[in-house]
Parts: C-alpha cells; structure tokens; sequence
C-alpha cells in the first residue's frame, strides 16, 4: 500500500463539499470504492485500502455528507435520497477515471448505502462487498415513539445515538483510537434513521432480482445492529454468486477487530476477490458458496 493517499472533492448539486481519498494500485487489475459506516469517515479505512492495493485494485473511499472532511450538518441530512445521490456522483466520478467498473464495499450504514445502491440499479457494479451492514437495527418502543415525535417536530436535527461505543472491536487500541478520533461524531438525525429503515425494506424487496457477486461479512455479536438483517438479506439473494461469513465472536467493526480474528476476516476477502478475479477470465463460471466463520 501507498504510505499516503490522494484527496479531493466534489460539489453535490446542493452545493455541498463531498470528501474522498483514493489509494492507487500499481499495475491496478481493477477497483474498490469503498463507503464508511455512520459517526466515522474514510480516513479509518486506511489498512483496508491497503489490502485491496496489494490485490491490484485502486480505492476510493468517500465521506458521507456531514461525516468526515465532507459538509453538511453533522449526523444529518437535508432530504432522504442524499446519500444514494451523493454515492452515484462519486462513484461514477471514480469508475470513469479508472476507465472500469469497480467493485463496492460497505461497512455498517455504509453497507446498508452499499446494499440500496447495488440492488436499486444505480450503477453498473462489478461486486458488492458488505461488512457487518446494517440490515436490520435495533430500536425499542420507545425509541421508535421518538423517532415518530422526532420526525414530524425537527427531522433534520442530530441527537446523540445512544449506540454503545466500547463495543466496536476487541482491541483496546483500536477503541482508544476511535474514542480520539475528532473526525468521528456520535449524531444522527431523525431523517437518517427513516432512510434508513426505508432502505432495509428496499434492499429486501429487491435482492431476490440482484445479479452480481456478493459477500457478506458480519459480526455475531454485534451490539450495533442486529445481524438477523444480514441472514434475512442473504436468504433473499438469487443462488449464482453468494458467500456468507458469520463471525460469531466478533464485535462490530470485523475488520478492526482483535488479531487473529482481523487477519481471518482479510484472508476471506482476498480469497473471495482473487476468485472473483479469475472467474471473471473464464466466462461462465458462477459458484454458491455459504461459509461461517
């Protein structure tokens, strides 16, 4: 991996500055473009990059709108579809510079964004990568009256999660890094929460119809979101190109999670797009696969 990334941005029709780093591979067989979950920005993604560069795929990773370096209130957004608008303009910024279709993979949030925008059709995507995603999330009945209250009295207006933030990983590094993180927030309003649930019930709808590689990755302990939506959405997804790996030990962030359990979280992913990657030189191929970890 390169020691250092390139920035940029780019205007949303809004006017809204939208943030992103790449991380070029030499000799690049391809590309990943990479979204980061809720409360955090690309800037975390830096280890990963470096395993998809040693792949010979080049990366871009953006910051949401009011995430990161990006603008925009923090934790919130100014109508539903921002961030589905916001990833179509990156993305095909990117894919038209690499001159190829790129891969796409999404942590948290991040994989719900992932999910809605490979299954709504936005773009032409070459594989869909999801990490821990938030297919399904936990929200109690009283959290649910204030998202009600919330949503009709001030739907733009963030408010702390309530999310545990001791229980991102095992390693006590990677919690004290994240904790000192002034990039990180810990906000979300109102109008993310309904997009979010908005896009679970899409991305279900749609996966049955989803016709590219897929893997799934996520966590079996995961106090962040619940990791039946995950199953759910694996279930519904077509039999040609699947592969599901559950870490049941794991917390949230499987990919910043405690050694050996990182090092088996990255090895699944190099196996499954150097697979990918071959497959693609033989036409024709397809396979099923269904792993736990």
């Amino acid at each position: 991996m390169h020691e250092g990334s390139n920035e940029g941005f780019l205007h949303a029709p809004d006017g809204v500055t939208l943030f992103y780093r790449e991380w070029p591979a030499v000799n690049p067989r391809g590309a990943v473009f990479i979204a980061h979950g809720l409360g955090e920005h690309s800037g975390r993604y830096a280890e990963l990059a470096g395993v998809f560069n040693a792949l010979g795929l080049s990366v871009r990773a953006q910051d949401h709108r009011g995430h990161g370096r990006s603008g925009g209130a923090r934790g919130s957004i100014a109508q539903a579809g921002d961030f589905l608008r916001d990833m179509k303009q990156l993305f095909d910024h990117f894919a038209l510079a690499q001159h190829s279709t790129p891969f796409l993979f999404g942590h948290s949030m991040g994989g719900l964004i992932a999910a809605r925008f490979a299954t709504g059709g936005f773009s032409p995507v070459r594989g869909l990568m999801l990490s821990s995603p938030a297919l399904a999330i936990y929200l109690s009945r009283f959290q649910r009256l204030l998202l009600s209250v919330g949503s009709a009295l001030a739907p733009g207006l963030a408010v702390a999660t309530g999310l545990p933030s001791n229980q991102l990983s095992h390693d006590e590094a990677i919690q004290s890094i994240a904790a000192g993180d002034v990039l990180n927030h810990r906000k979300v309003a109102p109008r993310v929460v309904r997009f979010m649930l908005d896009a679970i019930e899409h991305c279900m709808a749609d996966a049955p119809a989803l016709r590219m590689p897929v893997l799934l990755q996520f966590a079996g302990d995961d106090a962040l979101v619940d990791p039946a939506g995950s199953e759910a959405f694996y279930a519904r997804l077509p039999q040609i190109d699947k592969t599901r790996h559950r870490y049941e030990h794991a917390y949230h962030e499987i990919f910043n999670e405690a050694q050996p359990l990182r090092g088996q979280v990255q090895q699944d992913l190099r196996e499954w797009i150097e697979a990918r990657l071959e497959a693609e030189m033989q036409p024709g191929i397809r396979s099923t696969e269904v792993k736990a970890g």
